[in-house]
């Protein structure tokens, strides 16, 4: 079975309880000694077995990491991390999650190896936006705080609700490009200080 390591969190012993992302599922799994093993990282992809157990969580055994080439750079890794953490929490106790996010990070792993991360991340969340059905508030052309017509330039909530200037404080963007981010998944048309103040808006949460 393989899967991405979202979360981990020590034992009073040497011990971790491990997240982990499936095609089919974010389960916990219990790994013993896990602190003194370097194939239990944060982002890792793993190849695993799971071993059931009555009493407790199941134990994950015989783990393989299938590291990636942009594992040596911190600057990936970083934004990587912060990623998978992020995604972790909006899947927080949701056990059947289907292939989706999956399959979002397998593209991400090949993306990020030559392309700006931020830029992937963010044209890989519009794209779990537009998944879940979660883009029609920013279509209907009304500020999510007042409810009021938008105009030309907005500012961004989180999970990029979008709101006037003068409800929500913050980055000033033009209206029509985010709506074509939103529209193509896509951050071509944007400078690297737009995509930089996005990134920001979406370490705030999915």
């Amino acid at each position: 079975m393989q899967g991405y390591i979202l979360k981990i969190i020590p034992t009073k012993t040497q011990d971790l309880i491990v997240k982990i992302l499936t095609p089919q599922s974010l389960r916990s799994f219990y790994r013993f000694y896990g602190a003194r093993h370097s194939t239990i990282g944060l982002g890792y992809k793993i190849d695993f077995e799971e071993h059931p157990n009555a009493h407790f969580l199941p134990q994950v055994r015989h783990i393989l990491h299938l590291s990636f080439g942009w594992e040596c750079e911190w600057e990936r890794v970083y934004v990587w991390q912060r990623f998978l953490g992020l995604l972790e929490r909006h899947l927080d106790e949701v056990y059947e999650v289907g292939e989706f996010y999956f399959n979002l990070l397998e593209q991400n792993a090949k993306k990020i190896a030559k392309q700006n991360p931020l830029r992937v991340f963010l044209e890989s969340y519009a794209r779990l936006l537009e998944y879940e059905g979660r883009l029609g508030r920013q279509e209907e052309n009304r500020c999510f705080v007042c409810d009021r017509l938008l105009e030309s330039h907005i500012t961004l909530g989180r999970a990029f609700l979008f709101a006037h200037p003068q409800c929500v404080h913050g980055f000033v963007f033009n209206k029509s490009q985010v709506l074509e981010f939103f529209a193509h998944a896509s951050t071509l048309h944007l400078e690297d200080i737009e995509v930089q103040k996005l990134w920001q808006i979406l370490c705030l949460g999915l």
